[in-house]
């Protein structure tokens, strides 16, 4: 038979690619998971992990399975929230993922309050760059991701705010500064996997103009730690600049951009993750950051 916590582990083990890891998300013990994990394997006849003792990875028939299992978990969860959202009661469990690196205002704040007013809420947070989070939004293992992008994505997108590209330490006041003026200049660019440099380098080539990236971080830190030591100009979202600094422009005098929004499944909202949805949109304001 195939029940909730069979799948619950297997999803776990998936994607923790450790029996250890899964034991510790769901909360119970390691010959738990294992036991799940066999009567799950017996049940369907297939090994569904190729194990080893250094590593556990999902199987030809883990592979096919893995998409239906998450599948039908969000759906059983949707069905329980659906209940629990008629009768008031807020509860749950909301995976949402943020981009790395990326400073977002009032994203704190915003997020403490939805807690507080649902503590019947779970909030799982995790880390990662913009291509791995589309990625886990579109495979269902992360609800909501807030990620920065500089081109469309097919996944549904509520825009929140515009970050222009900045430089730091072009001689001149800051104010705007063409791409061109940054020819002769070796750059550190920070990424993030945020798309700050995919963003610089397609506006290059609208421009016509050929730059030097020396070096690409994803660290604020280090990213501002090698600017000090003179290792060239720092190219960054304006959130993140560690001091006043040109917003640049295309030949066209358009502003170079990257964009800070919120991605999710089409259609794939439970309750709970429609809530934190509504408050993440309504808590961060629009425009661009200061």
């Amino acid at each position: 038979m195939i029940d909730v916590m069979k799948l619950e582990a297997f999803v776990a083990v998936a994607e923790e690619e450790s029996f250890g890891g899964a034991a510790d998300r769901v909360r119970v013990a390691q010959s738990t998971i294992s036991s799940r994990i066999k009567e799950l394997e017996a049940h369907l006849g297939q090994p569904l992990f190729i194990r080893s003792s250094r590593q556990v990875r999902l199987s030809a028939a883990g592979e096919a399975a893995l998409p239906a299992a998450r599948a039908a978990l969000n759906a059983l969860t949707a069905v329980s929230a659906a209940v629990d959202d008629v009768a008031g009661i807020r509860r749950g469990r909301v995976r949402l993922g943020l981009v790395s690196g990326a400073d977002v205002p009032e994203l704190g704040s915003t997020l403490a309050a939805f807690a507080a007013d649902h503590p019947g809420i779970e909030l799982a947070i995790t880390s990662a760059s913009t291509e791995a989070l589309d990625r886990a939004v579109a495979e269902g293992s992360v609800d909501i991701a807030l990620v920065v992008r500089a081109s469309p994505s097919p996944l549904p997108w509520q825009e929140l705010l515009r970050d222009p590209l900045t430089v730091v330490g072009l001689p001149g006041a800051p104010g705007r500064a063409p791409l061109s003026a940054l020819v002769e200049h070796p750059l550190i660019v920070l990424d993030a996997g945020a798309g700050a440099r995919a963003a610089l380098e397609a506006a290059a080539r609208r421009s016509a103009v050929h730059l030097t990236v020396g070096v690409d971080v994803s660290s604020p830190g280090l990213a501002h730690d090698l600017y000090r030591h003179g290792m060239g100009l720092l190219v960054v979202p304006q959130s993140l600049a560690p001091a006043p600094g040109a917003v640049l422009v295309e030949t066209s005098g358009a502003e170079i951009e990257v964009r800070v929004g919120l991605t999710s499944q089409p259609g794939a909202h439970t309750p709970a993750s429609a809530l934190l949805l509504d408050r993440l949109v309504s808590g961060i304001h629009l425009g661009t950051p200061t």
